[in-house]
């Protein structure tokens, strides 16, 4: 007998992460932090518990100075969208260049206006201040522009990785409520057949069976709205399913001919939860390309919680004399959406095995905790 499986392929767990700390200004506060950092080293090394202060005006300096560092960190900052991205890379390139002479001549005459060097207390020239400071501004400027042009480009690649998540997140939603919503009118028309039938035959079975299939909207009307049930409102709506298809049998053997066999710890039908109509497609399945003429079993459906916590769904049912379409065929858009539904809700924690011959399928679903 050929088996066949289905599981979806494993996705990464993700990292809880607190939603406010996502929305703060991580580059920009890691360049405040910089800033704040080097400004209390420097006047540390000026100013110590032996030594009088150096500067008498530091922290405008340090003003002043972190200003002139920030509009080059944010001038780069607003050209990367406007045409680095853009691959504008040569007026990008030219911007740049333009930004660190301004930067280099500005950090010069702020040194000359404050005085920063003097030779044995004596002021120099200007020219002097060009010669010693010009290789160093030039290097400061560009460490700033490094800094920001990978603060920036990790800024807008965790962005628009959250952006594309919390897209698929919405793309996920809205396919299983379009799946969700597919179910009613797949099982609807699927019970109507059968009622069409009852009253071909002018079964007196026919109104009581008009009553289960009002029962049975009525629970995928409302309670399968919700994402998660109760696993005891899911075995009720598989009974009522179920007593609906005994209505097509004669009634001296419908008890025996389906058996649904629960086996749950106690409490664990109230405890356990699962999307709603998550087994039914299976059922369904059973009686569409089963045998009804099948005796003493038409189908025999196991629901076992096991210790594990592992949720295991048995279907086995026989078809009729040589054979019918395959499981794949047989199974139409229920099947298809189950499968579906599966690899959205139990990724990398469910498998769908099935087994086939000519006389029988058995079809188990095995759903693993997280």
């Amino acid at each position: 007998m050929p088996v066949l499986s289905s599981a979806a392929r494993p996705l990464r767990p993700r990292v809880w992460f607190p939603l406010f700390l996502k929305r703060l200004p991580w580059p920009h506060l890691a360049w405040l932090a910089l800033l704040l950092y080097f400004d209390v080293q420097l006047r540390l090394l000026r100013v110590g518990p032996l030594l009088p202060a150096l500067e008498e005006h530091f922290w405008v300096n340090a003003l002043l100075t972190d200003l002139l560092d920030s509009g080059l960190f944010y001038l780069n900052w607003w050209l990367m969208p406007r045409l680095f991205v853009r691959h504008r890379l040569l007026a990008y390139g030219g911007a740049l260049l333009a930004g660190l002479f301004g930067f280099v001549v500005l950090r010069i005459g702020l040194s000359v206006l404050l005085e920063e060097v003097k030779r044995d207390g004596i002021s120099q020239p200007v020219a002097f201040y060009v010669q010693v400071l010009q290789a160093y501004y030039l290097l400061l400027g560009g460490l700033i522009l490094l800094l920001s042009f990978f603060l920036r480009l990790a800024g807008d690649f965790l962005r628009e990785r959250e952006n594309r998540r919390e897209l698929e997140q919405q793309h996920l939603r809205t396919e299983l409520a379009l799946l969700k919503t597919q179910l009613h009118p797949h099982f609807l028309f699927n019970t109507l057949n059968n009622i069409y039938s009852l009253t071909l035959n002018r079964s007196a079975q026919a109104p009581q069976a008009v009553l289960r299939l009002a029962e049975l909207m009525r629970y995928q009307l409302y309670d399968s709205a919700a994402d998660l049930v109760p696993l005891t409102r899911e075995i009720s709506h598989l009974r009522g399913f179920l007593d609906l298809q005994l209505l097509r049998l004669p009634p001296d053997v419908a008890d025996e001919a389906i058996q649904l066999t629960v086996l749950l710890p106690p409490g664990a039908e109230y405890a356990y939860q699962l999307p709603p109509m998550l087994l039914l497609p299976l059922v369904e399945n059973a009686f569409k390309h089963g045998d009804l003429a099948a005796r003493p079993h038409v189908a025999q459906l196991v629901l076992q919680l096991e210790e594990t916590g592992h949720l295991r769904f048995s279907v086995r049912n026989q078809v009729a004399e040589g054979g019918g379409p395959t499981l794949e065929e047989a199974g139409g858009m229920g099947l298809t959406n189950l499968r579906r539904r599966l690899a959205l809700l139990y990724p990398s924690r469910h498998t769908l095995s099935v087994i086939q011959n000519q006389t029988e399928y058995y079809v188990t679903l095995t759903l693993r905790p997280a």
